[in-house]
């Protein structure tokens, strides 16, 4: 790509370059058939944090196309590609993987700068196909169906061979005839209503094929031993769309190491703890002297063991998601945890040398009163009397979502959030720090979690004309 003349435009060529000249490629992969735009419309800390972003490429690269990769920034208006630096509108696909609700509006500001309707029945036959997957498609797909010219429900190995064999095609007409022939892709726009899911595997193992210190797994490469949760907590749709749960086996995932020598990994799973090879895994991890970082851990499933071993792997925190401020709520929440249990896990901790915790709380629902917080305060108390020296809590108010117990429910109110949460930085225990999650933010997601086909383009729409 040659260099940008305007200086606007250096600015996002070189944005783009340094990240890319920040990673380490651990396996090379190309192909040059058409010409396919990858975008996780988000920023490249969280898009190099989303095995999606590398899987999807390495899987569709491997047959051939030419796949690049891109990413989102609000000030950017070229968008040019990781892998080549070339502008976004000169790719005739684009394929969104869409990990949050909320990335939409991301989508949304990309469209309209790259002045593409956001309605897929405004559109010219010379704008790009557009094709949405990830996991927001397994619980509303119909979020994107006024968007996307097709929507991909599921694994993509399972479809993997016929969704490149569409891809290789020159010709529009010839990809969207093959396209509409996958049993996962499903289209309104060309009236193809029905899809089936399928119930894949984790084999081959995903792994990442680029490691970057801008990564959340700061220079780790990323390896997916289980998709989907065991776990049915009334607040979270991954337990109830990524059905059925699956793991990769323990041979497979040695197999990876074995081959991938002298890297330290990011394990990626809805929890490591859940893992049923989990203790043939970290005998590995010992013997090899192999450093790690785990994605989420159960606090009734964590062992002395594993908790050394993340220690000794420069480590100098760990993750608690209680969820529920007391052991009332945690129930209402079908969290499945006792105060016990994390009280166990928390003294595990200090016995190995942590010195810092940090924990998730979710809050909002009806059923709070005074009683639970009250309990919540004396539980952040017992924790600093442990020893910790820093105490971080997230707290997030509850958004329901559909295909969960709460899918009824009514996210709170702006005003007693903002009353809750002014309510918890006045009676925090010293050392106990704390992050709230924007009420605006949540608001949207509960939001466009509900919508469906042009409710979303007036949504949106709606969106972008407040934020000009």
């Amino acid at each position: 790509m040659r260099r940008p003349r305007s200086s606007e435009a250096f600015k996002e060529y070189s944005y783009v370059l340094k990240f890319r000249n920040s990673e380490k490629i651990v396996r090379k992969i190309e192909g040059n058939l058409g010409r396919v735009a990858l975008i996780f419309p988000n920023s490249y800390a969280i898009a190099s944090g989303s095995l999606a972003w590398s899987w999807v490429q390495t899987l569709l690269t491997e047959r051939g196309l030419n796949v690049q990769r891109f990413f989102y920034e609000s000030w950017f208006a070229r968008f040019y590609s990781m892998e080549d630096q070339i502008p976004l509108d000169e790719f005739p696909v684009w394929l969104f993987t869409l990990q949050f609700e909320n990335d939409l509006i991301n989508v949304a500001d990309i469209l309209v700068k790259k002045g593409i309707p956001l309605s897929v029945f405004e559109r010219q036959p010379y704008h790009p196909i557009i094709i949405f997957g990830g996991p927001v498609m397994l619980f509303n797909h119909e979020l994107v169906d006024e968007i996307a010219d097709f929507v991909f429900v599921g694994d993509l190995e399972c479809s993997i061979d016929e969704f490149s064999e569409a891809l290789r095609f020159d010709e529009k007409d010839d990809i969207i005839r093959h396209l509409l022939n996958i049993n996962q892709i499903c289209s309104r726009k060309y009236g193809k209503l029905k899809f089936s899911n399928c119930i894949g595997n984790l084999s081959p193992v995903p792994v990442a094929h680029f490691i970057t210190p801008f990564s959340p797994y700061k220079n780790k490469l990323l390896v997916e031993i289980g998709r989907g949760c065991i776990r049915r907590c009334a607040f979270c749709v991954t337990g109830y769309t990524k059905k059925p749960v699956k793991f990769a086996s323990l041979d497979e995932v040695i197999n990876v190491f074995e081959k991938h020598k002298g890297y330290e990994y990011g394990l990626i799973s809805a929890t490591i703890t859940d893992y049923p090879y989990l203790e043939g895994l970290l005998d590995y991890l010992e013997a090899q002297n192999i450093k790690f970082s785990v994605s989420s851990m159960r606090a009734d499933k964590i062992n002395k063991r594993l908790l050394m071993l993340l220690k000794s792997t420069d480590h100098h925190s760990f993750t608690i998601a209680p969820e529920g401020i007391s052991q009332k709520m945690r129930d209402i929440m079908l969290k499945d945890l006792t105060t016990e249990q994390i009280v166990k896990t928390l003294k595990l901790g200090r016995e190995v040398g942590f010195k810092h915790v940090k924990f998730y709380y979710i809050i909002g629902l009806e059923e709070e009163d005074e009683s639970d917080y009250a309990e919540f305060f004396d539980f952040l108390e017992t924790v600093v009397d442990m020893g910790y020296q820093e105490v971080v809590i997230s707290v997030n108010p509850l958004v329901p979502k559909p295909f969960t117990p709460f899918a009824d429910r009514k996210m709170v109110e702006k005003r007693e959030y903002e009353e809750k949460t002014k309510f918890i930085r006045r009676n925090l225990p010293k050392k106990v720090k704390a992050d709230f999650e924007s009420y605006k933010l949540s608001r949207i997601q509960y939001e466009l979690s509900n919508l469906k086909g042009p409710q979303t383009v007036v949504y949106l729409r709606q969106i972008i004309k407040t934020e000009k």
